[in-house]
């Protein structure tokens, strides 16, 4: 009953993705909330019905995204996977894996819709790409995760309350 509160929850990140987000900018990246908070959410113990919130996030992202609809469900679902990989290796330091994970699944998303765009278009440069959009994103994406990862868990420790003996 806990996990449907992630639905209205990743409607809000696309609002905030979409209107806010994209008007704040590093160069021509930036930051992708909801993968963000997939991360987040398949770091924490309790994530381990991230891949609804993938699924969910992956039909949300291809309603509002001009990219094909495949992009964002292979990037979400790519993103919940390595984070469930994750939080059963770095249970001890789950910093450390967040940074990783950010790091690995921002690349891959953002290459990934460079892959598909550059074939479907067949014009867009290399170099301008990469570090105009991609280096970009990746850094924001990075700087904006702690945050998110703060309230993922505090939400998570409302929602999940421990027992008391």
């Amino acid at each position: 009953m806990a996990e449907l509160l992630h639905f209205p929850i990743l409607i809000l990140l696309l609002i905030l993705q979409m209107t806010i987000g994209r008007n704040i900018q590093l160069v021509g990246g930036s930051a992708d909330l909801i993968l963000l908070w997939l991360v987040c959410w398949g770091l924490h113990k309790q994530g381990k019905n991230v891949w609804y919130g993938a699924l969910f996030s992956g039909l949300l992202l291809s309603f509002a995204s001009a990219i094909p609809w495949y992009v964002s469900f292979l990037a979400c679902f790519f993103t919940a996977g390595v984070s469930r990989y994750f939080s059963k290796r770095f249970w001890h330091n789950p910093l450390i894996a967040l940074a990783i994970i950010t790091f690995v699944a921002s690349l891959f998303s953002n290459f990934l819709q460079y892959g598909v765009l550059s074939f479907l278009t067949g014009n867009m440069d290399w170099s301008a790409s990469v570090t105009h959009v991609i280096i970009p994103s990746v850094f924001m994406n990075l700087f904006l995760v702690f945050p998110i990862y703060v309230i993922v868990h505090d939400m998570s420790r409302w929602m999940y309350p421990a027992e008391v003996e």
